[in-house]
């Protein structure tokens, strides 16, 4: 059967998939406590948890890309690339066969700093639930 010429219209005129704020928060609230299972791992040495939990981290990340581009956040977008090559270059880092953990540690930092750039500009804290959200106005 083949797509109404609507259905391709549609498609052109949104090359994306819808992703919601709810999306975004679901997502943001499964990738930070892989990423910080990482961290800890590295501290413990536990490197192939850490490799899993990285490569787990960058994939939920990797995806929110589309809810930055949708709402024209082209610095949000940006942070989203910068961080997820430092998470390629974790797993780069986690797969040599002599791990440097310093050099892990030291990665996983950078990309924390790179999300933190991020969170400060477009999340906050909710004072009652402790959770993170969009900071009002971040988007259209």
């Amino acid at each position: 059967m083949a797509l109404s010429t609507i259905a391709v219209a549609q498609a052109q005129d949104n090359p994306y998939p819808i992703f919601t704020v709810g999306n975004l928060a679901t997502t943001m609230d499964t990738m930070g406590p892989n990423f910080d299972a990482a961290r800890r791992a590295l501290g413990d040495e536990d490197y192939a948890f850490a490799k899993e939990r990285f490569i787990r981290a960058r994939e939920q990340l990797a995806i929110t890309i589309t809810f930055w581009r949708q709402n024209d956040r082209d610095d949000a977008a940006q942070w989203v690339r910068e961080a997820v090559m430092g998470l390629d270059d974790l797993d780069n880092i986690l797969s040599a066969e002599n791990i440097d953990g310093d050099a892990a540690t030291s990665r996983a930092g950078q990309v924390n700093r790179v999300c933190a750039s991020c969170h400060a500009v477009y999340r906050e804290r909710d004072p009652d639930s402790g959770e993170y959200r969009l900071k009002p106005g971040s988007v259209g």
